[in-house]
């Protein structure tokens, strides 16, 4: 099971072992020193190389941040006021941003192990680890700050409420492992210590090998790290997926487990409307609700959050701890019919899932022309007493309509039309289910882009931040059967139908 203590414990050994190397080999200036090199450089080297496997996932957190800044510096009423705009304008460049922090904490490790020119690396360890701190303490405390308030009003800050927190964790593994963002926080402040202590004696730092050596293997660690992420970026799908829709997994089985989930309430945080006082409430038993006695709803207390237990099922009469996770928060719609996740989970047989979390292209101005037809009506006498009213054509003429509507890029567009559709209608011919889930957002253009492109297959609807959980491609390939992932693609390695009948008979 993955957890920080087990994690550190790998860390201390490896660091252990490399020391005791570095000690045989007479490299080291203290012992002590060169053990807090290695610790650190093995955990720096393994924590970038959990996000080198996956960038996108790294830019993602990082998007979530920057939004979370323009927020926070929107809202002051002083000349930090005008930082606000910064981060959209780093929104544009967010993958390039994720892959040079990843590939810098992979190089820092290694220069960390082999003692590469020492003041710099104590100096840019400092640098980085400060870095962090800033990072994952906003995050954390965060939590003290009603959402309705600024981060920066020190004066409204309340008891912590972990709901409250812009940020709901750091990334600092990926998704290898979620840390709690005060965990994160504290984990942070601890490194800070040797990156401290690395500054003030730096003498200290062993040195391995020669200084040729040193550049050739720092070199080379930045190319391969620079490979690995661009690989996992633009060329392919992660090579080793954390997500919880991975390939094996039985998303519908685990769909039906996290929804029995539950959790105990063990007290509330209270607010005083009147007063503004926050106070927190244990109850005397967990699930009871007794807190209104002592703070009744008519003298001005409100619920401001609960405290509570972690989920958990019953199972045989004991309470299993579980992980909730992004699968249940699964949720498809259909615009015309409502929700079809059950529908989709509980699918016999083959079906495709083609994930497209971003249409791209633009609405445009786009002429088409009409017919513009115009009746007429004639009179005709039946007999002495009655008549008869009989419409005609008086004239057809052709008119010019504007109408707004969304025209894919070229090469997105292109992209369907010469590798998905081919290989969606021939699956449909074959007897799969072939659908696919764009964002709400781009739901209303999906219409359009079917139409452009020449799909056939309905476009259903889903949150945009599950999409990304579940395949890093746009477009995705995702082949299940009966609620489990069997394989998925990425849009740059579309195979063909042939391939897929052949592996999944």
């Amino acid at each position: 099971m993955n957890s920080l203590p087990t994690l550190l414990i790998s860390f201390a050994i490896m660091g252990a072992a490399f020391t005791y190397f570095t000690v045989r080999a007479k490299k080291t200036n203290n012992t002590f020193w060169s053990f807090l090199q290695h610790f650190c450089g093995v955990w720096f080297v393994f924590s970038g190389l959990v996000k080198a496997v996956d960038p996108i996932g790294t830019a993602y957190k990082m998007v979530d941040y920057f939004g979370a800044f323009e927020q926070t510096f929107a809202g002051l009423n002083n000349m930090f006021a005008g930082l606000a705009p910064l981060f959209p304008w780093l929104l544009k460049y967010v993958n390039g941003f994720s892959i040079v922090m990843i590939v810098l904490e992979i190089v820092l490790g290694v220069m960390l192990i082999v003692g590469y020119s020492r003041k710099w690396t104590a100096w840019l360890f400092f640098g980085i680890v400060f870095f962090f701190t800033i990072l994952t303490g906003f995050t954390y405390l965060t939590g003290f700050v009603p959402v309705e308030d600024n981060f920066f009003d020190f004066a409204k800050w309340g008891p912590y409420i972990k709901t409250q927190m812009r940020v709901t964790d750091c990334g600092c593994f990926g998704d290898f492992i979620k840390l709690d963002p005060k965990i994160s926080f504290f984990k942070d402040l601890g490194l800070m210590v040797p990156a401290l202590l690395f500054l003030l004696r730096t003498k200290n730092m062993h040195q391995l090998w020669t200084a040729q050596k040193r550049n050739l293997i720092t070199g080379t660690t930045a190319v391969a790290s620079l490979f690995l992420c661009l690989y996992s970026t633009y060329w392919n799908l992660p090579p080793v997926d954390f997500r919880p829709f991975a390939i094996g997994s039985q998303v519908r089985e685990r769909k039906a487990l996290e929804g029995e989930a539950k959790i105990d309430v063990l007290g509330w945080i209270l607010e005083n409307t009147n007063t503004g006082e926050v106070v927190k409430f244990m109850e005397p038993e967990p699930g009871k609700i007794t807190y209104y006695k002592e703070y009744p709803k008519d003298k001005g207390w409100k619920v401001k959050d609960q405290i509570q237990t972690d989920w958990y099922v019953e199972k045989d009469g004991q309470k299993m701890p579980i992980t909730k996770t992004k699968v249940s928060e699964f949720a498809v719609e259909d615009g015309e019919n409502g929700e079809v996740t059950d529908q989709l989970l509980e699918e016999k047989g083959y079906s495709l899932m083609i994930v497209a979390y971003h249409l791209d292209g633009a609405k445009q101005t786009e002429t088409i022309v009409v017919q513009d037809t115009t009746w007429a009506t004639d009179t005709l006498r039946i007999s002495k007493d009655s008549i008869q009213l009989q419409r005609r054509v008086g004239s057809v003429s052709q008119q010019k309509v504007e109408k707004e509507v969304f025209i894919p890029t070229a090469a997105y567009g292109d992209r369907f039309k010469n590798e998905v559709n081919p290989l969606a209608e021939a699956a449909q011919k074959a007897g799969w289910k072939v659908y696919a889930i764009t964002t709400i957002g781009d739901a209303e253009v999906a219409a359009d882009f079917a139409k452009k492109t020449g799909a056939t297959y309905p476009f259903y609807k889903a949150d945009d931040k599950l999409l990304k959980t579940i395949i890093r491609g746009n477009p995705g390939l995702v082949v299940w059967k009966d609620g489990q992932v069997l394989d998925m693609y990425h849009h740059r390695h579309t195979p063909g139908f042939e391939k897929l009948s052949n592996r999944w008979k």
